[in-house]
C-alpha cells in the first residue's frame, strides 16, 4: 500500500453523492440530539422509560461510527483512500484501550459499554466531518446548523420562562399527584422537597436536562454564529442588497447570545466571557504572536500551568479547610461531589470505576450530610479520571488539545496558504441541506415528543404546534437569517481569512470545558455532539488556511477484501453486544409495563424473564421484577410467601450483576424480612449499608432488625448512626436553606424520633 501526498483530485459523481449523504446525516444527527432530552444512562430501576432513549442513543452512535466505515471503504473500492489526518486518530486509540480496561472492572457493564459507545459515535463523527468539510461553503454549513439550533434554544428557553414553567406549577398545584406518581416520588419525602424546588425555581433549559447544560450549548452556538459573520463571502458593492449583509446574521448572534443569558447560569455566562477574552487577547496581540510563535506558546503554556496549578491548590486548601468552596450553596455541594470523587478515584486509580459507573459507586463516599447523589462529579477531569482512570483521561485531553493546538498554531503564522474557493453554487447545498434537516426533524421528533393527551381539538392543535411546528420553524428561520443573502454570488477567490475563525473555535472549546470544570453538560449527548462537530469545523479551517493536501494512499487491492470483511464484523458486534441486546430489553420491558397496568401480571412476569435473558449484563429487567413480586406480595394471600421467595431470587442475582448498586441489596433485605428471615435480612442490609454507608434509612431498619434478633449492641449502634446522619443532614439543611421554617426530613419523623427513644433505652 503506497502513500503519497498529492494535490486533492475531483471527485466522481457517486463519491459526491455520498458525500453530500454523509454531511446531511451528521447535520440531522446534531439537530436532533439538540432539539430532544436524551438521557441514555438514567437509572433503569427508577426511571425503567430511559430505556427508550438509551436505544435512541446507541442508534444515533451508530450511524456516525457506520458513516465513516461506508467513507472508508469507498475509497478503499475506488483504490484511491484521500485522507485528513485530524490529529484525534493517537487519542482515540488511547481512549478505546483504556475503555476496553476499565470496563472490564466495571460493576455494570451492560451500562458501560452504553457509555463508551454514546461518547465514542460523536468523536467518530468529527473525523468523518473533517474528511467531507474540504470547501468553505461545508464548513460555514455545519457553523449554520449550529447557530441555528442555538435559535431553536433561545426560543424553548423563552417559552419556558413565559409559558410553560407556570404551566406546569399551576398544574402542579392543582393536582401534586399527576407529576409525582409517574416519578415515583411520594408526598411529604425529601425527594417531594426536591421536586418542588426545582419546579419553584423555574429553571431555564431549553431542550436539555439543566440550564447549565443550555449554558454550554448556547455558548458554542453563539461563536458558531461569530464564526459564520467571518465566513460571509465578500461581494461587490454594486451587488449587494438594500439591507446590509451582516444584519441578519448579527441579529440571529444576538439571540443566540439572548439565549445563553436567558439560561442564568453563572458558570456558562461566566465561560463565555472567558471565551470571548481570551479571542479578544488574540486580536490584540496577532502581530507579536505572528512573530513570536514559539515563545508565545511556550510563555502562554507556562502562565496555563501556573493558574490552574493555582488556582486548585487555592480551591483544595479553602475545602479542606472550611468543608466547602466559596460561593452559594452549589459550591457546597460541588465541594462534596469533588471531595468523594477524589476519594472514589484513590480507591480506583488504575482504571476507574468504569464508563457510566459513577452513579452506582458514588453513594460509597458521599458524605452523610449531603443532599442528592449525583450520576457525575460536575468535573470533566474528574469525571473521566473517575471512569475511565488515568489513560483515559490523557486520551481526552489528547484527542482534544492535539489538535486544538495544532489548528492555532498554524492560525498564529503570518501568511495563509492561497486556496481557492469553488464557484459560489454553495447556496444550493446549503438548501438542500435546509430542508433534509427540516425533514428528519418533522419525521422523527413526533415519535420522540409524544403528546400527552388526546382531548380537544383546540388542544391537540395547541400541543402540535409547540412540540412540533414551533421548534422547525424557529430552526428555519434562524437559519435563514444566518445564512442570508443567499441568492448573492460571491467575488472572493481566496475563502475567508481562516485565521479568526480558527481561533474564535478554539477559544469556544476552551470555554466549554472551563464551563465543565464545575458542571456535567459536556457529557450530555446534545451539547457532547455539538462540541465535537465544532472541533471538526476548526480542524478543517486550519486545514483550508494551511492549504495542505490530503494524504492519498493508492495501491489497496488487498484492502478490497480485507475491509469489508473487517466492517462486516465490526457491525455484528456492535449489534450483537452493545445494540440488540439494549433493544429486545426495551420492547419487552415496554410490553411488561403495559401487560401490568391491566393487572396482566403473569404476563408482565414472563416478559421480564425474558428481558433478563435477552441481556444477561444488565439488572434492569431483574430488579423491575422484583419490585413487581413485592408489589403483588402487599396484596396477596395464600400466595405471599411465593411472590417473596421470588422477589428474593430476582433481586439477589441482580446484585451478583451489578454488586455496586445497593438497591438491589435493600430490596433483597426487604423481601427476606417479610419472609420472617430476618438474619439474611440483617445480612443483606448490612451488604448495602456497605455500599452507601450515609443512608439513614439504611440503619434504622438495621437497627430495627437487630432489636428483633435481641442483639441489643448492633442495634444500638445502628440507631446511633441513623441518628448522627439525621443530624448532618438537618444541618446542612438549614445551612443551606435558612429562610425555611420546617426542616424537611430525609429518614422520615416518625422514625428519627423512634431511633432517638430506642438509642436512648439501649444506652447503658
Amino acid at each position: 500500500m503506497a502513500k503519497t501526498r498529492t494535490k486533492a483530485k475531483s471527485v466522481s459523481g457517486p463519491s459526491r453523492l455520498l458525500e453530500y449523504v454523509l454531511l446531511g446525516l451528521c447535520l440531522c444527527v446534531v439537530a436532533l440530539r439538540a432539539t430532544y432530552t436524551e438521557a441514555p444512562t438514567a437509572s433503569t430501576s427508577t426511571l425503567p422509560g430511559s430505556l427508550a432513549d438509551t436505544v435512541y442513543s446507541l442508534t444515533l452512535s451508530a450511524m456516525l461510527i457506520f458513516a465513516l466505515m461506508l467513507w472508508l471503504l469507498l475509497g478503499i473500492w475506488r483504490g484511491q483512500l484521500t485522507y485528513r489526518v485530524t490529529g484525534i486518530e493517537i487519542g482515540l486509540g488511547l481512549f478505546l484501550l483504556a475503555a476496553v480496561l476499565a470496563g472490564l472492572g466495571a460493576a455494570d457493564k451492560r451500562l458501560a459499554i452504553t457509555h463508551v459507545m454514546m461518547l465514542l459515535g460523536p468523536i467518530v463523527g468529527a473525523i468523518l466531518l473533517v474528511q467531507l468539510l474540504d470547501s468553505a461553503v461545508r464548513i460555514r454549513l455545519v457553523l449554520l446548523t449550529v447557530a441555528a439550533l442555538g435559535v431553536v434554544s433561545t426560543y424553548q428557553c423563552t417559552e419556558q420562562r413565559l409559558v410553560s414553567n407556570e404551566i406546569t406549577i399551576e398544574q402542579y398545584e392543582k393536582s401534586p399527584e399527576t407529576l409525582l406518581e409517574p416519578l415515583g416520588i411520594e408526598p411529604g419525602s425529601f425527594q417531594h422537597f426536591l421536586f418542588e424546588h426545582r419546579l419553584y425555581s423555574r429553571g431555564i433549559r431549553g431542550f436539555f436536562t439543566t440550564s447549565n447544560s443550555a449554558a454550554s450549548f448556547a455558548l458554542m452556538a453563539a461563536f458558531a454564529a461569530v464564526a459564520i459573520l467571518l465566513t460571509k463571502p465578500a461581494v461587490d458593492q454594486s451587488e449587494r442588497t438594500r439591507t446590509h449583509p451582516l444584519l441578519y446574521p448579527g441579529l440571529a448572534a444576538a439571540i443566540v447570545v439572548a439565549g445563553l443569558l436567558l439560561t442564568q447560569s453563572k458558570g456558562g455566562i461566566l465561560a463565555g466571557v472567558v471565551a470571548a477574552s481570551l479571542f479578544g487577547l488574540w486580536v490584540v496581540l496577532r502581530p507579536w504572536l505572528a512573530a513570536q510563535r514559539k515563545t508565545a506558546m511556550v510563555l502562554f503554556g507556562t502562565l496555563a500551568v501556573l493558574a490552574i496549578s493555582a488556582v486548585s491548590y487555592a480551591a483544595v486548601s479553602y475545602g479542606l479547610k472550611h468543608g466547602r468552596l466559596p460561593g452559594g450553596n452549589s459550591m457546597l455541594v460541588r465541594w462534596q461531589y469533588w471531595r468523594a470523587s477524589a476519594q472514589m478515584i484513590a480507591d480506583h486509580p488504575l482504571t476507574g470505576v468504569g464508563p457510566g459507573n459513577f452513579a452506582h459507586s458514588y453513594p460509597r463516599y458521599k458524605p452523610a450530610a449531603a443532599l442528592e447523589s449525583v450520576a457525575d462529579p460536575h468535573n470533566f477531569l474528574l469525571s473521566i479520571l473517575a471512569q475511565y482512570g488515568p489513560l483515559g483521561l490523557v486520551a481526552f485531553l489528547a484527542m482534544v488539545f492535539i489538535p486544538l493546538g495544532a489548528s492555532t498554531l498554524a492560525a498564529a503564522r503570518g501568511a495563509a496558504a492561497q486556496v481557492e474557493e469553488r464557484p459560489s453554487s454553495g447556496h444550493r447545498l446549503i438548501l438542500t441541506m435546509l430542508g433534509v434537516i427540516i425533514g428528519a426533524l418533522l419525521l422523527i421528533r413526533p415519535g420522540l415528543i409524544p403528546m400527552s393527551s388526546s382531548g380537544a381539538n383546540e388542544v391537540v392543535f395547541y400541543e402540535i404546534m409547540v412540540l412540533y411546528v414551533a421548534p422547525i420553524a424557529a430552526f428555519l428561520i434562524g437559519f435563514l437569517m444566518l445564512a442570508a443573502p443567499l441568492g448573492v454570488e460571491s467575488t472572493r477567490r481566496t475563502g475567508p481569512a481562516w485565521a479568526p475563525i480558527v481561533v474564535l473555535l478554539a477559544c469556544a472549546v476552551i470555554g466549554v470545558l472551563v464551563h465543565n470544570l464545575i458542571d456535567f453538560a459536556l457529557f450530555e449527548p446534545g451539547v457532547w455532539t455539538a462540541f465535537w462537530m465544532l472541533i471538526a469545523c476548526l480542524i478543517a479551517a486550519g486545514i483550508q488556511r494551511r492549504g495542505h493536501a490530503p494524504s492519498t494512499m493508492r495501491g489497496l487491492q488487498w484492502w478490497r477484501v480485507i475491509a469489508p470483511v473487517v466492517v462486516l464484523g465490526i457491525i455484528g458486534a456492535y449489534r450483537h453486544f452493545a445494540w440488540q441486546p439494549v433493544y429486545v430489553t426495551t420492547s419487552k420491558i415496554q410490553r411488561a409495563q403495559f401487560a401490568a397496568s391491566w393487572e396482566d401480571f403473569e404476563r408482565a412476569h414472563r416478559l421480564l424473564d425474558a428481558a433478563a435473558a435477552a441481556d444477561p449484563l444488565s439488572s434492569a429487567s431483574l430488579s423491575l421484577n422484583g419490585r413487581l413480586y413485592l408489589q403483588r406480595s402487599e396484596s396477596a394471600g395464600e400466595d405471599r410467601a411465593m411472590f417473596l421467595k421470588q422477589a428474593v431470587t430476582c433481586f439477589e442475582t441482580a446484585a451478583d450483576l451489578n454488586p455496586a448498586d445497593y438497591k438491589n441489596f435493600e430490596k433483597a433485605g426487604i423481601a427476606h424480612r417479610r419472609l420472617g428471615q430476618n438474619q439474611k435480612a440483617y445480612d443483606w442490609y448490612l451488604q448495602a449499608a456497605e455500599r452507601y454507608p450515609g443512608r439513614g434509612r439504611l440503619h434504622f431498619q438495621l437497627g430495627q432488625i437487630a432489636d428483633d434478633l435481641s442483639r441489643p449492641i448492633e442495634a444500638r449502634e445502628h440507631y446511633a448512626e441513623a441518628v448522627r446522619i439525621e443530624d448532618a443532614f438537618r444541618n446542612q439543611f438549614r445551612e443551606m436553606y435558612p429562610d425555611r421554617e420546617q426542616v424537611v426530613s430525609r429518614l422520615g419523623e416518625p422514625n428519627y424520633r423512634i431511633a432517638q427513644q430506642r438509642l436512648t433505652e439501649l444506652s447503658p
